[in-house]
Formats: structure tokens, sequence, C-alpha cells
């Protein structure tokens, strides 16, 4: 488990889950170490479905969706090799409008998104919902 005033992990053994959620505002500078704290938590309970909840965080900017799809998720897989991993974002509406309106943001969404780059990802607007995807 970890926890800062910014972020907070929790693992359910129940369910091999890692709930990851932010609790305010991601500041630009804290981006990258935040997903790097994400994936040593998951690779201590060598777990790689993860609900992430980024309904608190603002929109994203180009180059932090960039950095995410073609650094951290590569990454991702690699330290959690030879499982799969399996990460459901949970965002808010507003967020969801924001992607479908910047073509940058949709490129970043569409290349990380392809299934030949060794996870599975999946966008949601519903708690329960993620879930059950991360559970199938």
């Amino acid at each position: 488990m970890y926890s800062s005033p910014t972020l907070d992990i929790q693992y359910r053994p129940d369910l091999d889950i890692l709930t990851v959620r932010w609790l305010s505002e991601l500041r630009s500078d804290q981006f990258q170490q935040d997903y790097t704290t994400i994936l040593q938590e998951a690779q201590a309970y060598e777990t790689p479905r993860w609900l992430i909840d980024v309904r608190r965080r603002p929109h994203p900017a180009p180059d932090m969706a960039d950095w995410a799809a073609n650094v951290w998720l590569p990454q991702v897989v690699a330290t959690l090799a030879p499982r799969r991993p399996r990460l459901a974002y949970l965002i808010s509406p507003s967020r969801e409008e924001s992607l479908k309106a910047s073509p940058a943001l949709q490129a970043s969404v569409q290349a990380a998104s392809s299934p030949e780059r060794g996870y599975d990802v999946a966008i949601f607007n519903n708690e329960g919902e993620a879930n059950d995807w991360l559970l199938a």
C-alpha cells in the first residue's frame, strides 16, 4: 500500500487488482514519478491488473500522454513479463470529451490501445464495469 497527499495505491489480494487513485490534481513535475511509483507497487504485489482512477486529475497534456504510451507502458510490459498487463482507466465524462476533441491525445490513446503492444487497456466511466473487465 502506498499513500501520499496526491496519490493512493491499494492492493486487493482477493481480486488481485491494484487500485490507483489520484487524490488531487497531478502536477506536471510529479507525473513521471507517480507513474514510476505505480509500476514499483505493481511489481511488489506481482499483479498485472490495475484500476487507474484519473477522474480528479486535469486533462493530460499531449507530451504527458505520449510519454505514458511510448515510454512508461513498454516499461510496464517488460517489468511484468511474462504476465500480460491489463489496465482499466476510470475517467470522468469531461475527460472523455477532452480526449475526443484533441487529435494529439487521440493519437496517444490509439497508440496505447494497440493490442500488439503486449498489454490490454480500456477506458471506463463506471468503476463496476472497469472491475468486471479486469476480472474477465
